[in-house]
Parts: structure tokens; sequence; C-alpha cells
């Protein structure tokens, strides 16, 4: 029984420092930095660094550091006073089962991190969050084309302050017959982006699709 303890211990450290580094990533953080920046405010661990300060300037990453920070010193806490109750009444030696049952965990989580399941889950996630951080900031700047249902049409994004880049597959674009025919940046023409093309603010795209899913109302596309 005690060892099964310190097993939901242990996982639920993993489990916190894994959404620690997602919700970094989800701030616009690269995945690897993310969860150094995870691991390192979750064990107490500071390093002075452009990394670090770039969690400090930003308000958003600054509160998932403070809770990760006190969720760690806490955790550990109770896993020194745990450890110190199990002492005073004795240690009791594992049995085959309990052993399994450790096993086993580690076992899928190793497993897990080898074939990239755990780097694909979090890329579901980072990405469906992404999409709802943005997909209420598409708009509507010009109808160029109308053609039935279907025209082409330029929109933008409405940007704000420390907005991390979003690469074009972060976008929810509408509807299945939606297509960016190009992005326009400054005076240039960027023809038929790949989906991880990193968008810049002031980035317009121009699209072509069915006009009842541009994110406008109605008296807009008249």
């Amino acid at each position: 029984m005690q060892i099964l303890v310190l097993l939901i211990f242990l996982i639920a450290w993993l489990f916190i420092f894994w959404l620690g580094a997602i919700a970094f990533e989800i701030t616009g953080l690269e995945r690897s930095k993310a969860r150094f920046q995870s691991l390192s405010a979750l064990s107490g661990t500071g390093f002075t660094t452009s990394e670090a300060e770039s969690i400090v300037n930003h308000p958003g990453r600054r509160r998932i550091a403070t809770w990760l920070i006190f969720i760690g010193n806490t955790g550990i806490i109770v896993f020194i006073l745990i450890l110190i109750l199990y002492l005073r009444n004795g240690l009791m030696s594992p049995t085959l089962p309990h052993i399994i049952i450790v096993i086993l965990p580690l076992l899928v989580l190793m497993l897990s991190m080898r074939f990239g399941i755990v780097n694909k889950l979090s890329s579901v996630i980072v990405r469906s969050f992404r999409k709802k951080e943005v997909a209420s900031r598409l708009v509507l700047d010009e109808l160029l084309l109308k053609t039935g249902e279907y025209g082409i049409a330029r929109l933008s994004v409405k940007w704000r302050e420390n907005m991390p880049n979003f690469k074009l597959k972060d976008y929810n674009l509408p509807g299945k017959e939606f297509s960016i025919l190009a992005i326009e940046r400054n005076d240039n023409i960027l023809p038929f982006p790949g989906e991880n093309k990193l968008l810049l603010e002031g980035d317009r795209l121009l699209c072509y699709g069915k006009l009842t899913e541009l994110p406008v109302s109605d008296s807009q596309t008249t």
C-alpha cells in the first residue's frame, strides 16, 4: 500500500508537469522551452535566462508559473510528511502484485514517450486551445469577388499585445471548402502558404470559400 501511495504521487507530479508545459506552450513558448520552464517552476529551481524573463514579463505565463511553484512546494511538503509517517510506522516489503502495479504505469509512460504519443497528444491539446483563442479574431476586411454562394475575401486577425505567434494550421478556418490562396505581408504576396507558415502581426489572408461561412454578419456580405 505504501509503495502505491508513492506511485500516485509520482504520476500526479508528472501529470502536473505535463499540464504546466502545455499551458506554457499555448501562450506561445516553444515545446522544449515550455517543458524546461514547467520543470523549473514545479521543482522550485530558478534560472536567470531570457526565457525566464519571458515568463515574468508575460501575465499569463506568470500566473501559470505561480501555480506550478505553489503546487510543487506544497507537494514536496506533503510527500515528506507522508514519508516520515511511513518510516515511523515501518516500511512494508512490496508484494508481487504491488510491484506489477508499479511497473505497468511506468512502462506505459515510457512507451508513450518513446513512440511520440505524449507529443501528439500535447499537439492536439495545444492546437485545440489555440483555435479557440483565434477563432473569434478572424474578421472580414474586404469581399473581393462573389459568385453565387462562393467568393474571394480578405481576412485579418484582431491582434492584441503579447499575442503568441500562430501557425496557419492553428487558425480555426470555417468549413472544409475554405482555402487560403495567399498571405499579404506588407508589400509582399506569399502564394499558397503551407499549414506550418507562421503568421505575423499585420498579415492578411486572401481566402476562397463559402460566403455564409465567413466570420461576419450577413449584412457585410451583401
